[in-house]
């Protein structure tokens, strides 16, 4: 089960990183369940056929003097586990960036928040197994992203949304091609966004098809893939196949600040349920 995506920082190549509160309910699904508040189990991640030991963690806050906070939980490691030393050396242009610029003469002694460049970033999927606390990690490297978009830059954007070929459930990713396998990780996000929005289309509200007992949205990119090459969730949204169609035909002006699509002949259409956007700037291709 297709847990969720995560765009690499400094923390994830030394420490660990943490699960968004709107993906929790998915690990509640998966072999022994969401870890109970303050309890830390020992996990297995496999990365290309590689096993690695890490830690499942609920943090053990005090839910007394936090009352109504939400659970923290995050996958762990040590920054001198054989883990963190091989992500660092997978995804060696992101740690190569950020010691090139915490090496700065005016960032010598001081702490820096470092931030990717777009077209740079760099992405780990989580995908847990049939086996407990065992979890496959896939590693979207810039040298991977490249290869991708060689191999879709003559595809449609509404044709690589929609046309998502059939998997044999018991294929590991490594054994899925480049383009299949985007396109793997691309419906599973979309298919843990659908699930967080109840099926309902996050323009309209609607849950289309709900009379008829089949519902039925899709998942648009909000910058397109075939441009910008990212398909994290921050750059996808839940709409109905309809609202689908007339995005793809009108090309509508995305406006991150206000959440909304602002058509040609002036209709503006602002997000009406949101619950994981944050946001999203026309420089991120």
């Amino acid at each position: 089960m297709f847990i969720f995506q995560k765009a690499i920082d400094r923390s994830s190549l030394r420490q660990g990183f943490q699960i968004p509160v709107e993906y929790h309910h998915l690990l509640k699904a998966i072999p022994g369940g969401c870890p109970i508040h303050g309890e830390t189990r020992n996990i297995t991640i496999i990365i290309d056929g590689q096993s690695f030991n890490a830690q499942l963690k609920n943090q053990g806050f005090d839910q007394e003097k936090y009352e109504g906070h939400a659970d923290v939980i995050q996958i762990r490691y040590g920054e001198s586990s054989p883990l963190a030393r091989h992500l660092r050396m997978v995804f060696n242009s992101s740690w190569d960036y950020y010691e090139m610029i915490k090496a700065l003469p005016e960032n010598i002694n001081r702490k820096v928040t470092v931030r990717i460049p777009n077209e740079q970033q760099e992405y780990i999927a989580l995908v847990a197994t049939k086996t407990q606390n065992v979890f496959i990690a896939e590693c979207i490297t810039c040298q991977q992203r490249a290869l991708i978009r060689d191999d879709i830059k003559v595809m449609d954007e509404l044709d690589f949304e929609t046309f998502m070929p059939k998997q044999d459930s018991t294929a590991t990713i490594k054994e899925l091609s480049r383009i299949q396998r985007v396109r793997y990780l691309d419906r599973s996000i979309g298919d843990s966004l659908k699930q967080i929005y109840d099926y309902r289309c996050q323009m309209t509200g609607e849950r289309i098809g709900d009379y008829y007992g089949a519902l039925v949205v899709e998942a648009h990119h909000i910058i397109p893939f075939t441009q910008s090459m990212n398909n994290d969730s921050s750059n996808i949204i839940i709409v109905s196949p309809s609202y689908h169609r007339i995005i793809h035909s009108a090309k509508p002006e995305w406006l991150p600040d206000s959440l909304s699509f602002k058509f040609p002949n002036g209709v503006i259409d602002k997000v009406r349920i949101n619950k994981h956007l944050g946001a999203v700037t026309s420089n991120d291709y």
